[in-house]
């Protein structure tokens, strides 16, 4: 009897920060694990991708983005805290979200936390951990702590294999019918994101000026707390509001570029001053906690960048 050929594979792209799998070695043993059972209880062969270029993610990561999510690739964000510290790391969980949303699949993102399950809580301000948790994350704490060769392990794996293969299958038959192009005024949100950018630009150059005097002065640190926090709210609602500009444009299905050099610097100007504190960090305990609420604003503003820079890449297939 001649053997029917197998379904194609589905594409999956881990998307994790490497530091974290140098110490706790879990994306071999993991992606192994889901090749195997995916195909042994569902007939499903997988294709991992576990490097940006191998799925030709890399300078041009919009395009390839909507490639995958039209494609029904799974993307799998093995999450820790330091997952969430990444700009980059950031840039691709709101992109592929947006697009996956847009296409009406979001089924295609399965996060997947490893260790920070503490700091996944609805009440977090972070927008990637909101995102995180509405898509109810998968946790594979336990099943890493046991082991590859654990009851644990094989149970975790197993219900996740089978998870993933029903999502694909899911968003296949979704994708059968193109999403409707919505209407959207690009050049009024665009005018309006202007208006952010403006906002974050004033908010962040009056806590560098804080920042400098205080520095230069010699005085009292814990007069920075409440600038820490000002950088910490622009940094968020600028990322919050390039996120939804994002995703208006990929609704519309246009492309746009926007430029944002000026705050780009400004940015880079924060970073070298709270480079500049690291000595006195590792000497001085309320040092440091104030320096994580200006690191947590410049993570922010950082991921935001990411994604407005990324703009020019998107294929304007509405013209």
């Amino acid at each position: 009897m001649t053997r029917l050929p197998d379904a194609p594979p589905i594409s999956c792209f881990l998307s994790y920060a490497r530091q974290d799998d140098v110490v706790m070695d879990f994306v071999g043993p993991f992606a192994d694990s889901l090749r195997h059972y995916a195909y042994a209880d569902r007939g499903r062969s997988l294709e991992i991708f576990v490097d940006r270029s191998s799925i030709g993610w890399g300078e041009q990561v919009q395009p390839a983005i909507r490639a995958s999510v039209r494609s029904t690739t799974v993307f799998l964000p093995v999450l820790t805290r330091r997952y969430f510290d990444r700009p980059y790391c950031r840039e691709e969980l709101f992109l592929f979200y947006n697009q996956a949303f847009v296409d009406g699949v979001c089924g295609l993102l399965l996060p997947v936390v490893l260790l920070g399950n503490g700091f996944l809580t609805e009440d977090n301000p972070d927008l990637a951990v909101q995102l995180v948790v509405e898509r109810q994350f998968r946790s594979v704490r336990e099943a890493w702590i046991e082991g590859p060769a654990s009851a644990a392990w094989r149970r975790t794996m197993l219900a996740l294999a089978s998870e993933l293969v029903d999502r694909v299958e899911a968003a296949e038959r979704a994708l059968v019918v193109a999403p409707a192009v919505a209407h959207v005024d690009v050049a009024a949100e665009l005018a309006r994101f202007s208006d952010d950018v403006s906002a974050v630009m004033a908010a962040a150059s009056a806590v560098v000026g804080e920042f400098q005097d205080v520095l230069a002065s010699g005085a009292d640190v814990a007069r920075l707390a409440p600038a820490a926090v000002r950088l910490q709210d622009a940094g968020r609602r600028f990322e919050r509001r390039a996120f939804e500009v994002d995703r208006a444009l990929r609704a519309a299905d246009v492309v746009e570029s926007f430029g944002v050099a000026s705050l780009d610097s400004l940015a880079a100007g924060v970073e070298a001053l709270l480079e500049s504190t690291r000595r006195g960090e590792a000497a001085h305990v309320p040092l440091r906690r104030l320096m994580a609420v200006f690191r947590e604003g410049l993570t922010a503003l950082r991921s935001g960048l990411c994604v407005v820079e990324s703009w020019g890449e998107l294929p304007n297939t509405g013209q």
